[in-house]
């Protein structure tokens, strides 16, 4: 309590503290840790600086906390369902749009030269290391009422996101099929971006090269790259 107090009146830091309690609901005790959520490793290279420890985790909290409020707000749907809704939850478009909507990247401390490939991610990756900062700070139960009060039930649309389709592979190979053509999906580039592993997909018609997509893993490019081949078709304004 004297340490939320401080952090609230006299910290150098206040600022900091009183923007997470607006966005959060809750006063941090340990601001070492939201500090950390807003440093980037482009600008911040060692491990116990940087926002990505706090990422990972936050990543596997949040997973935790929308599955089990999916469970309890549809009790008769099976695992099926479950699972794919939460997937739409916490994929990166739905987390990049959570982390503008709180103005995370705002505040985050990154080098801006060499970024704009990854840029598109940072929003999402933030807010899961806030996610692990509050969960460290304030423990499961306070993060949990966070998530689903503050996100779950105020910046995402569950319902809306129930019946929105985002399996855009799926969507494109229906669509391929149905012309009688052939789709395929070749990786161009495998690399290491943030120690971690990064492929660059291309997707192809007939053997003529459609769109590319990108991502952290093949099937989140895959996906990347059938999203980016259905507004190159307007395949949405097709099925208008």
């Amino acid at each position: 309590m004297i340490a939320k107090l401080y952090n609230q009146i006299f910290s150098s830091d206040k600022e900091i503290a009183q923007y997470v309690k607006g966005i959060t609901g809750i006063m941090p005790a340990n601001l070492r840790l939201y500090k950390q959520v807003f440093m980037h490793r482009s600008k911040f290279n060692e491990p116990k600086d940087n926002n990505e420890r706090l990422e990972l985790l936050g990543d596997a909290i949040l997973d935790s906390i929308v599955c089990e409020f999916l469970y309890r707000k549809y009790p008769y749907k099976e695992e099926g369902f479950i699972t794919e809704l939460r997937s739409k939850i916490v994929n990166r478009k739905s987390l990049n749009e959570v982390g503008e909507k709180l103005g995370l990247v705002e505040k985050l401390k990154f080098n801006r030269k060499g970024m704009t490939d990854i840029s598109r991610d940072l929003g999402g990756n933030t807010f899961e290391a806030l996610v692990g900062a509050v969960y460290l700070d304030a423990g499961f139960d306070k993060t949990k009422r966070f998530i689903q009060k503050r996100v779950l039930q105020g910046l995402i649309d569950v319902d809306e996101l129930e019946t929105t389709n985002s399996d855009y592979k799926s969507q494109i190979f229906h669509y391929v099929q149905k012309l009688g053509k052939n789709i395929e999906f070749k990786v161009v580039e495998e690399k290491a971006r943030n120690r971690r592993a990064y492929f660059v997909i291309n997707l192809e018609i007939n053997g003529k090269h459609i769109a590319t997509g990108e991502g952290y893993s093949k099937k989140t490019a895959e996906q990347n790259a059938a999203m980016n081949a259905i507004k190159i078709l307007a395949l949405d304004e097709k099925a208008e």
